[in-house]
């Protein structure tokens, strides 16, 4: 596959007289007011789209990782555990869950028992034992694309369906349903984990947060440019991350509904996000096929990951904060080192894509799901 070097015709190590050398030469070539060939307005697309990406360090210094299949670090400063980091993580298959007849949407275990609990695109919830379905439940009335297991045998499954949103609140196999028709069009959504509130993201750029008992609203957030494509909680329910088609993610309170901070420098669609149990990182996904980690202390991008084919579809923290897991369209498992900045290892899990994704409550299970109708459980083995 030819690179963005390719292209211009110079060295990965060219320095930026060389680039705009380079870019005038092939403009006075292929620009479509000189040059007659029907395909000059591609060609000098993709010469525009080379030469912006390469004379930029920061965007250059990103793409670089891309084609080395490395990372970026922007912040140098030193983590305490970096030290104490495991080396390695080994990871074996344990169970290949083949009783979902329709794709799986979402997964979650239950934080006081470690129980996993799947759901698929016909509505069909199942509770996972020893590899072994221990219990089934079909919701009626709606489409499910996400759930949250809470303790104390609590289950609340969301979706939305262009401008209906469907939640169920299960305890004890009994089912409270309420459906609710926003003025906007829906297009994301998250429970909370604690399970007492849903938040909405529409195609009209703005997040509706609503009480899961009843839909009663509880804040609405406007301030992005286009639509919010990703939502995410933090683990205490204090706060919401909205990504955008904007390109930035915005970081709400949810005592006051107040946009706290956006990050900027994200260069594409979010088609993820995931707060870290400890509260220190912010993943974000996008189009661009990155996931960058922004630091929450003091708001700052700390670290920027490739390696996926295609774009992310969701990720989650290990328990310890020390592996983030993330699965993409292209069907692999993504393990990253938050702390050194590193991959700890690629899991080709499957043909198709995969769209779910977690880690048990001890963290010594991780658990993958898509459109293969196929829930994947890996053992995990750290090492020093």
């Amino acid at each position: 596959m030819a690179t963005l070097y390719d292209v211009l015709g110079v060295e990965s190590t060219a320095k930026p007289s060389t680039l705009r050398h380079a870019y005038r030469r092939l403009a006075r070539k292929h620009h479509p007011d000189v040059n007659p060939d029907p395909t000059s307005h591609e060609r000098m697309a993709q010469i525009n789209t080379a030469f912006q990406t390469l004379i930029d360090p920061v965007r250059r210094q990103e793409y670089d990782a891309v084609i080395m299949g490395a990372s970026v670090t922007t912040q140098s400063t030193p983590d305490p555990r970096a030290t104490h980091t495991p080396a390695t993580v080994s990871v074996r298959i344990a169970h290949r869950l083949r009783q979902h007849k329709t794709p799986i949407y979402a997964i979650s275990f239950v934080p006081d028992t470690g129980q996993l609990v799947s759901s698929a695109f016909d509505n069909e919830l199942i509770w996972w034992q020893d590899g072994e379905p221990e219990r089934r439940l079909r919701l009626e009335g709606g489409v499910v694309s996400t759930l949250q297991a809470i303790e104390n045998e609590r289950v609340v499954a969301a979706g939305c369906s262009e401008s209906m949103v469907s939640t169920w609140s299960i305890r004890n196999g009994a089912v409270e349903y309420w459906r609710n028709s926003p003025l906007e069009w829906v297009c994301s959504v998250a429970v909370s984990p604690d399970g007492n509130a849903i938040a909405m993201g529409s195609v009209h750029n703005v997040l509706q947060v609503c009480r899961t008992e009843n839909g009663d609203a509880l804040f609405a957030g406007v301030g992005h440019e286009q639509s919010v494509t990703s939502i995410a909680w933090s683990p205490d329910s204090r706060f919401v991350a909205t990504g955008s088609a904007d390109a930035t993610v915005k970081l709400w309170s949810t005592a006051t509904g107040k946009d706290l901070h956006t990050f900027t420098n994200v260069r594409s669609t979010v088609t993820s996000l995931a707060f870290s149990k400890d509260g220190r990182w912010l993943a974000v996904a996008a189009v661009d096929l990155s996931i960058r980690l922004f630091r929450l202390a003091d708001l700052s991008l700390d670290k920027t990951f490739f390696g996926h084919q295609k774009p992310i579809e969701a990720m989650a923290f290990h328990p310890n904060g020390l592996l983030l897991g993330s699965v993409s369209r292209d069907g692999a498992v993504g393990l990253w080192n938050p702390v050194q900045g590193r991959g700890h290892a690629k899991i080709e899990a499957s043909g198709q894509a995969l769209s779910a994704i977690g880690f048990s409550p001890d963290g010594k299970r991780l658990a993958a799901g898509g459109m293969d109708k196929t829930l994947r459980v890996w053992d995990l083995t750290f090492a020093e």
